[in-house]
C-alpha cells in the first residue's frame, strides 16, 4: 500500500513538472500542440491555462480562431457558464466570417439557459434565455440545431409556467381572489397549450365563487352571475374534466345564491 502511494505521488509530481515545463516552453505551435492533447484527454484545466497563454501568439487567422475556440470549450467543459457564454459571444465580433458563426450563436443561447435557476427563483435569466434561442431560430430557421433548440425553449417554458401557477395558487390561497382571477386569465393567454389548463380553470371558478358570495350587496349579483358563467364555460371545455363534480355542486350553490337575492 505505502508502495503504491509513492508511486502515485511520484507520477503526479512528474506529471506536474512535465506540465509546468510545457507551460514555460517558449514554441507556441508545441504548446499548441500539447494543449490541444490535453483537450482531446478531457483535461480541460490544464488545456485551458496553455490556450489562454497562447490567445495572442498567432498572426495566422485561422489558428488564432482555433485557440480561441478550444479555449472557450475548455471553460464550458469546466461548467464555467458565464465565462464560455460572454467568449461565445465575442468569438462572433472576433471573427465574423468563421464557418462556426451559427454554432457560436446557439452556444451563447446554451450558456445562458444552463444558467436558468429553478422555478422558485427570479426568472430574469431565463426570459434572456429564450430572447436568444429566439434570435437564434430567427437567424437559422434551417438549422439542424432546431430540434434542441425547440427542446430547450419547451423546456424553460415549462419552468415558467410552474412559477406562475405557483403564483396563481398562492393568490387563491391567501385570498386575493381578483388577483388569481387575472392571473390566470394572463396565464392561459401565454401558455394555451399548457398542461396546468384544467386545474388553473378549476382554481377560477372556486376564485369566482368566493369572490362572489362574500362580496358586498350591490356587486354580489354581478359577481355571481360571473361565476355562473365561469362554471359553463369550464364544462364546456371539460366535458369529462377531472374536477367536475366539484363545479357541478359549485354551480348549485351559486343558483341558490342568486335565488335569494
Amino acid at each position: 500500500m505505502r508502495l503504491l502511494f509513492i508511486l502515485t505521488s511520484f507520477c503526479i509530481l512528474f506529471s506536474c513538472s512535465e506540465y509546468q515545463k510545457i507551460l514555460k516552453h517558449e514554441d507556441v505551435d508545441f504548446k499548441y500542440t500539447q494543449a490541444l492533447q490535453y483537450y482531446n484527454n478531457e483535461d480541460y484545466a490544464r488545456a485551458l491555462q496553455l490556450f489562454e497563454s497562447i490567445l495572442t501568439s498567432f498572426n495566422d487567422r485561422k489558428k488564432s480562431e482555433d485557440v480561441y475556440y478550444y479555449y472557450i470549450y475548455s471553460n464550458f467543459y469546466m461548467q464555467d457558464y458565464m465565462v464560455s457564454g460572454y467568449h461565445f459571444n465575442n468569438f462572433n465580433l472576433k471573427f465574423p466570417l468563421s464557418e462556426r458563426k451559427e454554432e457560436m450563436l446557439f452556444m451563447v443561447a446554451y450558456c445562458q439557459y444552463l444558467q436558468s435557476p429553478r422555478y422558485t427563483l427570479d426568472q430574469e435569466v431565463t426570459y434572456e434565455a429564450l430572447t436568444m434561442l429566439q434570435e437564434f431560430s430567427s437567424n437559422y430557421p434551417n438549422s439542424e440545431r432546431m430540434n434542441q433548440v425547440n427542446e430547450l425553449v419547451i423546456d424553460l417554458n415549462k419552468k415558467l409556467q410552474k412559477k406562475d401557477f405557483e403564483i396563481v395558487k398562492l393568490y387563491y390561497q391567501t385570498g386575493k381572489f381578483p388577483s388569481a382571477i387575472y392571473s390566470i386569465d394572463e396565464f392561459l393567454n401565454r401558455f394555451p397549450e399548457s398542461n396546468y389548463v384544467e386545474e388553473l380553470q378549476f382554481i377560477q371558478v372556486q376564485a369566482y365563487y368566493e369572490l362572489g358570495k362574500n362580496s358586498i350587496e350591490e356587486k354580489k349579483e354581478q359577481r355571481i352571475k360571473e361565476a355562473i358563467f365561469a362554471c359553463n364555460n369550464f364544462l364546456l371545455a371539460f366535458p369529462s374534466g377531472d374536477y367536475n363534480k366539484e363545479i357541478e355542486s359549485i354551480y348549485e350553490k351559486l343558483k341558490e345564491i342568486k335565488n335569494g337575492l
